[in-house]
């Protein structure tokens, strides 16, 4: 009992410290089951490309505040 008791052991020790995360292409439930940590659709995907200064700049914004020419009506004028 003790001779196939050992080999056991020690087959499942070297199967516990293996690789378990899988390629791209695998079937995956999250990004940790994945060699590149990205789980797409239940598939293994590679990382997505990171891009910097690609494509035209943002437009500039215009301010929605509307310009009234009184000045603020709510506030009380000063000294009096």
């Amino acid at each position: 009992m003790r001779l196939t008791a050992v080999p056991a052991l020690v087959l499942a020790l070297v199967a516990g410290c293996g690789e378990t995360r899988r390629p791209i292409g695998d079937e995956c439930l999250r990004g940790d089951d994945c060699l590149s940590s990205v789980c797409s659709s239940r598939t293994c995907v590679s990382a997505p490309t990171l891009v910097t200064g690609a494509g035209a700049p943002p437009p500039d914004e215009v301010p929605r505040i509307p310009i009234v020419d009184g000045g603020p009506s709510d506030a009380p004028s000063e000294g009096g």
